[in-house]
């Protein structure tokens, strides 16, 4: 089970990426094997799993996406996923 970071552990410094992606939600009769019309994937750097956070939460608001849309939210430090963030905001550590 993963568990959450939270705290100072968010504060943490690294060269981490976040991937920002989308997919289409078939209740609202997008296609989920496509990224909804208009709403670019991308990574991001942050610098703190607190600024990951936020840059995931930025991207919900902005591109509008629902909890069935959102396909992002891992963290990568090094090329490996060392976090996630979840719809909410939320940070997770991953196994």
């Amino acid at each position: 089970m993963d568990k959450e970071i939270v705290g100072a552990d968010l504060q943490k410094t690294g060269e981490y990426l976040v991937k920002l992606a989308n997919v289409g939600n078939l209740d609202h009769g997008q296609n989920p094997a496509r990224t909804v019309p208009g709403i670019r994937n991308t990574m991001a750097p942050a610098k703190t799993l607190a600024e990951a956070s936020t840059l995931c939460s930025e991207y919900i608001r902005r591109n509008e996406l629902g909890g069935g849309n959102w396909a992002g939210g891992e963290v990568l430090l090094d090329g490996v996923i060392v976090a996630r963030v979840s719809y909410n905001g939320r940070v997770w550590l991953t196994d």
